[in-house]
């Protein structure tokens, strides 16, 4: 069998595996540590079946697509995962004797420590420009290992091995890439029309039901006030309506999320001074943080946008009191105002639990709260839809156990 026809056979059998790896990932949880076992498995089958059907040449030098999978594991899975494919193909290469394996075991640590350094880079490319780095970069890795065979171990390297070897590796690589890529846009997209669908329906039933749910709530309370002001009630039935009241001003602040959710434009438009509007959400969530032992930090610049003061409170409120929620253990807690050429930013910094990948794209959906039995996720729906309404936009950094920064950018607009 030639060189050719041995690397496209490894080649449909790395391909056969990723289609079976994308098809399963889709359908099942995404959750990332799932995500990641499933992806490591697949990984290490391949370099293994890879290792298993080399090319043979002589001095004892083998030749297959092993790097493919490496490559895949470095740019698009944990480093945990690159560190093991490393380890894996290592210790499968030593089964082969010492001999020339020393040469492809320092390449290997080397290929992986400039991969993991230049996967921030990858992944703000786009993915035409992914497809021609991850081609080019596997090239030189062929280019790398061929030349220092030849060289090292004086073994003759045939026009065609080298041609076979480099392109068909490189040509893998770009239809890989090319397939992973499509399908994480696809699945993108496809998310965004789910998270769409729901928040839609929740828009609806919320203008529907709210306003019925309020009006019997409003009287209830109404009544519940009255008995609670009467004289001659006793201590213990006056500790119950107490806690009725209270229960009921939490179901009224429920409501009012919702309807904010269904309408978050409101009728009266004006400017605010946003450093006021700071000021004054501090001075509210002030007594929750020192219950929490946090401290608060506050540092901001003059500068207006336009808005509803309510709900901008509503938006700040929610997110100080996610982020005191956040550190159980106390902390601290900042909240910056600067501007930014064109746009007023509101900057959150909290020391807490955090959150991974996968919280952190769940954001803002409806019923999803990472607050599991305690929250509803509804407080993080009407932050995104109110800041949309404003034309404004959030961004959310988050690693698990040191913290969550949230920036919110709103339109400048001048004093008036």
């Amino acid at each position: 069998m030639t060189s050719t026809s041995h690397f496209l056979i490894n080649l449909i059998g790395i391909l056969i595996l990723i289609l079976v790896l994308q098809f399963w990932l889709n359908r099942l949880n995404q959750n990332p540590v799932v995500t990641e076992i499933i992806m490591g498995f697949s990984l290490s089958v391949t370099v293994v079946l890879c290792m298993l059907f080399p090319f043979h040449v002589n001095g004892g030098v083998i030749f297959n697509l092993r790097f493919i999978p490496f490559v895949i594991g470095c740019l698009y899975s944990h480093k945990i995962t690159s560190i093991w494919l490393t380890i894996l193909i290592i210790c499968l290469r030593l089964t082969y004797g010492l001999g020339t394996s020393w040469f492809t075991c320092i390449s290997l640590i080397i290929f992986f420590l400039i991969i993991t350094n230049l996967k921030p880079l990858y992944n703000n490319l786009t993915i035409v420009k992914k497809i021609i780095f991850s081609g080019f970069l596997l090239l030189f890795m062929s280019i790398w290992i061929m030349v220092g065979v030849k060289y090292l171990f004086h073994v003759p390297i045939t026009i065609d091995l080298f041609l076979s070897y480099s392109l068909i590796q490189s040509f893998g690589i770009l239809l890989i890439v090319y397939i992973m890529e499509s399908n994480k846009e696809k699945q993108a997209l496809l998310d965004e029309i789910i998270r769409m669908e729901k928040v839609e329906v929740v828009s609806h039933l919320a203008a529907s039901i709210s306003h019925e749910v309020r009006n019997p709530l409003t009287t209830t309370r109404g009544f519940l006030q009255l008995a609670n002001e009467s004289e001659g009630i006793p201590a213990v039935q006056k500790g119950y309506l107490e806690v009725a009241l209270q229960e009921l001003d939490r179901a009224e602040s429920i409501i009012r999320d919702y309807l904010t959710f269904a309408k978050p434009v409101p009728e009266e438009i004006e400017v605010l001074n946003l450093k006021k509007e700071i000021e004054k959400s501090i001075n509210i969530i002030e007594p929750l943080a020192n219950m929490n032992i946090v401290k608060l930090f506050s540092e901001s610049e003059t500068c207006y946008i336009k808005g509803n003061t309510g709900l901008v409170q509503q938006v700040l409120v929610n997110l100080l009191k996610n982020a005191i929620e956040a550190m159980p253990s106390g902390g601290t807690l900042s909240i910056t105002g600067t501007v930014e050429k064109t746009v007023a930013k509101v900057t959150i910094t909290d020391e807490g639990l955090g959150m991974n990948k996968w919280q952190l794209q769940r954001l803002g959906e409806p019923y999803f709260s990472t607050k599991e039995i305690k929250g509803t996720g509804l407080g993080m729906m009407v932050v995104f839809r109110v800041i949309e309404s404003m034309n404004g936009s959030i961004n959310i950094e988050s690693e698990l156990g040191k913290g969550t920064k949230i920036s919110l950018m709103f339109p400048l607009s001048s004093f008036a």
